[in-house]
């Protein structure tokens, strides 16, 4: 099925009519997603084994007026544009150092309607003796073998990462949890990760808005390299450390 149809369908599921009112004028979710399908092959690079590495981060400009109406659904939206940019990776076998991130931001000078996309890549290309996975199609670099942490996206140039150093991790808008999130959709005690042999599990605490797992509710699951998990409008990624 057409990836584009697939991604329209899981928005409108995840927002209902909700989705639906808010874009009917000014830029839709799916141009915003073809075009950076088109970004993404305007930006090849031959890598090793002439493998073709593709961007890994992508910011979206966005009219004042567009980034309004988008501001409420960014969180999602911009899990759901990597998750399409995932599966047109995998479809056409590129390789990506890791997950891509999509950013949106509010550019004055753009009238609504208009937009724009600029895309880079983050990290080394890997030399020919460094082992690189095949994960479905999608070839990313081999994980790094540091520790696991928590990686704060949507925060500007710099992400936060969180290291998940203990057994128990609490995470919740006050400041007595392990990882604070100043965000209002939080709440003050939302989520737990526990730590179980060499496995990690998230758990809901009773909060407000739910734990999300690549965009799927949960009350506990165990998590995988690179899971985006959501609370409120804040995402985070799990993965393993760099160092």
């Amino acid at each position: 099925m057409n990836i584009f149809r697939d991604f329209e369908r899981k928005l409108e599921g995840l927002f209902e009519g909700v989705f639906l009112r808010a874009f009917k004028s000014g830029v839709q979710p799916v141009e915003l997603g073809k075009k950076l399908v088109r970004e993404v092959e305007g930006h090849k690079t031959i890598g090793v084994s002439s493998r073709l590495y593709v961007p890994n981060r992508y910011e979206v400009g966005l009219s004042p007026g567009d980034y309004s109406r988008f501001e409420s659904y960014q969180a999602v939206m911009a899990t759901e544009l990597e998750n399409l940019l995932i599966s047109y990776m995998k479809e056409k076998s590129y390789a990506v150092l890791d997950r891509p991130r999509v950013r949106m931001v509010e550019v004055d000078d753009l009238r609504e309607g208009e937009f724009w996309i600029k895309s880079r890549m983050v990290g080394e290309l890997p030399v020919e003796s460094d082992a690189a996975e095949d994960r479905g199609g999608m070839i990313t670099d081999g994980e790094p073998g540091g520790p696991y942490v928590l990686e704060l996206l949507d925060s500007g140039e710099v992400s936060q990462e969180f290291p998940l150093e203990k057994e128990t991790v609490q995470v919740g808008r006050t400041g007595d949890n392990d990882i604070v999130l100043p965000d209002p959709n939080v709440s003050r005690v939302h989520a737990r990760l526990n730590r179980r042999g060499d496995s990690f599990f998230v758990i809901d605490l009773g909060s407000t808005n739910g734990v999300w797992v690549n965009e799927h509710r949960v009350s506990e699951t165990e998590l995988t390299a690179n899971d985006v998990i959501r609370l409120g409008s804040t995402r985070l990624v799990f993965r393993r450390s760099l160092g």
